[in-house]
Parts: structure tokens; sequence; C-alpha cells
């Protein structure tokens, strides 16, 4: 089944070229004046956006749901099951911390999984699984506003309902829903469990339970934009909470409460540092450390969703004890979406069929993001290969199978004679509490996207005609 609707646009770009590229200049000059940026500099995006159909949509939003509850099975037998642990190999440190279980039983609260996605058949492979760190989203609402003001939405808007996502105010109710159910599930007092304000008669009158004061923490410097935590701490101050962007390392436990290196004390934390950067700077983070261990703030998400993060989940998938407690209907969406996976020890980089075809596979740290330290064959002469095996072998990085992404034309209008281009396609599906949220579309003209290289972001639509 074809997903995507490319052809139709195309031709009405064509049909009036010289107006799409004043148009598309136009919308660039609108991003260059707003917030998304990567280090300081506006994203590039194609003119064309990612169009879903309506049945297109549908098939990507039930597979990916079916994804989430499959790691969510998987995070909880690592939980429960000590043998099944001992297959991630992490440090006693780590799972420690892992094991912290918490409070709600949402223990995937938010995530990105990326995919390739062949946009004619509809089948896919995993590319990577991202947890709290999941980003973008405000990229996603800019290209979203500036696509309204142009000719294509337009044109488009004459055949079509055109269906856009919200990423901001819809993660806020998932969190605040995830922190009442663990608030709720602690032993509290009364007064604790319910605010309570005089009537109009002078009677106690119970309201709604009060809401949290929220701290968005991550190592500042590292993060996403400063736009995309303010939009963030904006959307939690409309549904009625006080909240923060806060630096992780500033962050101080004073009597029983964390607190802001502004001073603010915080119920809840949304995480969107990682929980490799937590562990290098675990003595700059200390507070934060013991009051999460302390129960003292409800952390969402905990650091179970390292279980998830870790790209030796990719072999795990495979493993006959997750075949064990998986359904036969999860065990065919594994084999059929999960590319294969293997630890990059001395023995797997010296086979024969590793060395000699190197264009069928890719190496990769197992625990990093943004794309640093991969190497995909194809990218490498035969010497580089052989070098990077041998000097990663044994270092904690994973051997995989490489996917080749689908592509398609685009344009982009901001660089010189405008012209097509071929580029290759990933496709970022947000889930926040088990549910699909939005898509984060990218492309490159080389086999990599990534943003430290010739990445394109694409605005994402659902179309249904009118």
């Amino acid at each position: 089944m074809k997903m995507t609707i490319d052809a139709e646009p195309r031709e009405l770009v064509l049909r009036d070229f010289d107006a799409h590229t004043a148009s598309g200049r136009a919308q660039i000059e609108e991003m260059r004046q707003g917030t998304a940026t990567y280090k300081g500099v506006p994203i590039k995006f194609g003119y064309l956006p990612k169009y879903f159909s309506e049945e297109g949509f549908a098939k990507l939003k039930s597979d990916l749901e079916q994804a989430w509850r499959i790691l969510v099975r998987v995070i909880g037998e690592y939980l429960d099951k000590p043998d099944y642990r001992a297959l991630f190999g992490f440090s006693p440190e780590l799972e420690e911390m892992i094991l912290h279980r918490p409070d709600y039983s949402t223990l995937l609260p938010v995530c990105r999984l990326d995919i390739f996605l062949n946009e004619e058949t509809g089948q896919f492979k995993f590319c990577e699984f991202n947890a709290d760190g999941s980003s973008a989203m405000n990229e996603n609402a800019e290209l979203y506003r500036t696509y309204r003001n142009t000719l294509l939405y337009r044109e488009m808007d004459k055949r079509y309902d055109q269906a856009m996502f919200e990423l901001f105010d819809s993660w806020v109710r998932t969190f605040l829903r995830i922190y009442a159910e663990g608030r709720d599930t602690k032993e509290q007092s009364a007064e604790g469990q319910n605010t309570r304000e005089q009537n109009a008669d002078g009677q106690n009158a119970v309201v709604r339970d009060a809401l949290p004061a929220v701290a968005i923490v991550d190592f500042l410097e590292k993060g996403s934009s400063a736009a995309e935590f303010t939009a963030f701490r904006e959307a939690f101050e409309r549904a009625g909470c006080r909240a923060y962007v806060a630096e992780i390392r500033d962050m101080r436990y004073e009597n029983g409460r964390l607190v802001t290196g502004e001073g603010y004390a915080v119920d809840a934390v949304y995480r969107r540092a990682v929980t490799s950067d937590i562990l290098a700077h675990k003595e700059e983070v200390g507070p934060f450390l013991q009051a999460v261990r302390d129960r003292s703030v409800c952390l969402i998400g905990d650091f179970c969703t390292q279980v998830v993060h870790d790209k030796v989940l990719f072999r795990i998938l495979h493993d006959p004890r997750t075949a064990a407690f998986l359904s036969a209907e999860d065990n065919a969406f594994v084999a059929a979406h999960v590319p294969f996976t293997a630890m990059l020890t001395r023995e797997t980089a010296d086979r024969e069929d590793v060395r000699r075809d190197k264009d069928k596979w890719i190496i990769k740290p197992r625990d990093s993001y943004g794309a640093h330290g991969i190497y995909p064959g194809r990218l490498c002469s035969e010497k580089e290969w052989n070098e990077q095996l041998d000097l990663r072998a044994d270092t904690d990085y994973i051997l995989q199978e490489f996917v080749t992404p689908y592509r398609t034309d685009n344009i982009y209008f901001g660089a010189g004679e405008p012209r097509w281009q071929s580029f290759s396609n990933m496709t970022g599906v947000y889930l926040y509490g088990g549910r699909v949220a939005g898509i984060y579309s990218r492309a490159s003209v080389t086999p990599i996207i990534s943003v430290e290289g010739d990445e394109h972001e694409m605005t994402t639509i659902v179309l249904k005609k009118r």
C-alpha cells in the first residue's frame, strides 16, 4: 500500500515553478526569523512536506503502537527477571538505576522510534529507539507554522483537509496523567492528596488535585535548542503548572525537596538528560540522583527507559528468551522490522562475510545519540572498513545490517539555483504514553541522515480528501 502522496504536490510546484520558488524562499526567510536552529544555524528543509494518506498513517500508527507495547514488555521483563537482565550486560551502577521502578505503570512515557520506511509498500526496519531525550518538537512546530503561509499549502488545501501534529500540550496532558497515577499509588497524608478551599458558604470543598511544579531537566549545553525547552515550559504553564527549565548540575536536594539552581522546589521532572550523560557526570548530579532514589520527586521517565535506548536491545529482541514471552504476532513483528544486530566482538569483526561484504553492514556505538561514531561500510573504503572493525572490536560497538533508505525527490529553495534532488528518508514517530502523537520526517542526499550532516527536515501532514 502506498503510504504517502508525492506526485500530486510535485506537479503543482512544476505547474507554476516561479511562484513556488518565491513562496519557498519566503518560507526560508520566515524560518530564519524563527527559533528552529541547530547550533545557531537555521535548519534546512524540503519544500515538499511528507504527505501521508489517511490509510498510510493509520497503518503506521498501528505498527508503531505495537512496537511500543513490545518495548514495554521488554522493560517489564528486565525489571522482573534477573536472568533476562543479564543479557544486557549493564554495569552494576546502571542496573541499580534502572531497577528503581517508578510509581506509575507507563514504563516508556515518551519515545521517538526512528524507522526506514518504504513508502511504496509500508514495510520498514527500525534505525534506533529514542526515549526521554527525544527531541525536534520545536522544529516540527516551526515548519507547520511557516508551511501554512506557502502557496503549496493553499493549493493543497483546496483538495484536502490537512491534519498537522501538536507535540507540546499533548505531551503535558500525558505527563500530568502519568504523574497523577504515580502520586496516587504512594502513601500520602490526607492533606497531600487533595487541595481544599473555602466555598461561598464557608464550607470546605474538595477541588481538583494539586498540579505539580515541573522541571524540564538537561545538560543545557548539550540538549535541544533553548526555544524547545521554553515551549515545553510554556505548555506546562498553560496547563496551570509552575514550570522551570533547569540545568541538572545546578539542582540541589534540600529538606527533602529537589530544588532548581534558582531555588524553585519541584514535584516532578521531565527528564531530557540521557542516561549516558548522567552517568558520565554522576559526581556533578549527585543531589538529583539522591532525590530520585528517595522518591522525593517524580521522574518522568525513570531510568528504566535505558533498556530501550541502548542499541544492544536490537540483538536481544531476536534472542530466544525474548521470543519466549512475546506472542507469535509480536515475534513475527520483530522478525520483520528489527534488523540483524550483533555485538562487535573480535570474533564478529573477523567474520569473512563482514570483512568481504562491507556494504551490507554498519557499526555503531551501543549507547550514543545524534549519529555520533557510526561507520557505514558503504561509505568506507576497504582499508577504512577493516581499520574500523579492528579499532572498534570489543569496545561496546554493535554490528548491524545496513538498511538502504527509501528515496524521494524534493527541493530546497535556500541555496543557489533551485533544483530537484533525490533524498534518503527517515521517519521518526513520537509516542506519548503509547499513542502516536506525531511524526518527524528527515532526509539527506547521503545514505546517513544526521543533523551533523546534510540533513533536511520536512513538515509532515496527514491528508484527507475533501
